[in-house]
Order: C-alpha cells, then sequence, then structure tokens
C-alpha cells in the first residue's frame, strides 16, 4: 500500500524485484540508480545484504511527487532478515526469470517459493513486470516462460537485455503509472 513520506511530501510506492540467483537483479537496480534515481545497500554482508533503488516518477495524475522504492529479494539462496515485512504493502513486483535453457528449472521454482513465501493471493492482486533476465547468453522468450508463471496479471513483457537499460527503466515507469492508477 503506498504511504506519504510526510517530511518530503512524497507518495512511496513499494516494489519488490524477485528473480533467481545470478539473473541480473543488482545490476537492474543500478540502472534505475543511473537514470535519475538513488541506490541503497542495507543489512549485513555477512547475513543476507540487500539493496534497493529509488526512482523517481512524473506523474500529472498525483498532486505530489511519487518515488517508486524497488526492493531487490534474493529468494531460498539467501537468508531474508526482512521475512514477510517485505510482501507488506506491496504495491508492485517485477520477476526477472533466467532466459538460459539450462536454469528453467531455478526460474520456475523460484517463482514458487515466492508465491508460497508472499502469498499468491496477494501477489495476483498487485500490477506486476515481466522482465527476461540473462538475454546475452540465454535460449528462452518470453512466451515460454507465461504458462508456467501463473499468478499475477502482468502488467508489461519486457524482453531486454542488460544494456542498454532504457527499455527496463521505461517499464518500470509504466509500472509506477499502473499502480498510481490503482491506489488514486
Amino acid at each position: 500500500m503506498a504511504f506519504v513520506d510526510l517530511p518530503k511530501n512524497k507518495l512511496v510506492l513499494k516494489v519488490a524485484l524477485v528473480g533467481p540467483p545470478a539473473v541480473g537483479k543488482t545490476a537492474r537496480l543500478d540502472q534505475l540508480a543511473r537514470h535519475g534515481g538513488q541506490r541503497h545497500d542495507f543489512g549485513s554482508r555477512m547475513l543476507a545484504a540487500t539493496s534497493m533503488a529509488v526512482l523517481p516518477l512524473a506523474s500529472v495524475a498525483s498532486p505530489r511527487p511519487v518515488d517508486v522504492e524497488v526492493y531487490e529479494w534474493h529468494g531460498p539462496e539467501k537468508v531474508d532478515l526482512r521475512g514477510k515485512a517485505l510482501w507488506t504493502g506491496l504495491d508492485g513486483l517485477i520477476y526477472v526469470p533466467d532466459a538460459r535453457e539450462n536454469r528453467w528449472v531455478d526460474s520456475v521454482a523460484t517463482f514458487k517459493f515466492l508465491l508460497d513465501e508472499a502469498g499468491k493471493s496477494r501477489i495476483v492482486r498487485v500490477p506486476s513486470l515481466l522482465v527476461l533476465g540473462r538475454m546475452e547468453d540465454g535460449l528462452l522468450r518470453l512466451k515460454r516462460y507465461e504458462a508456467e508463471l501463473q499468478g499475477p496479471t502482468w502488467t508489461e513483457r519486457v524482453e531486454a537485455p542488460l544494456e542498454p537499460a532504457e527499455p527496463f527503466v521505461e517499464g518500470v515507469r509504466l509500472l509506477g503509472e499502473a499502480m498510481l492508477a490503482r491506489l488514486l
């Protein structure tokens, strides 16, 4: 659920960035930070350090400035100290499956773990972005994943390599607009 940061007088939308290990989640956060946002690392390096990026959203629908906060979620590969707190007040979801054929099982298993951890009923109700990761050496396409990744209503499907960053950043902006339209 979006909240208003009163000291900054901003509306804040919360998004989880999810995917299997080594798919490029951290690189995607760096892209958001390079395109007008900022990036923060928090937590212990020894026990589940994680990152988040803030992307400002220029919207005429809101009387206040809007920030989209994107939090990286490691899934089953690391202990996540935040537990279920990440899923509280969630406004959107970005899922990054791996395009490499030999990582198909990891991508689907991480998605099923996400549904168990966050709750399928909660995830189904939030606008979601599906972005294919590791395309530089990948073989699969999003059509192959759509049958397996049942749950959310995917707002946008982006087959975009890590560079250039513009298609992904624009996809996050469109997701922000979808979340904002849902709230206002």
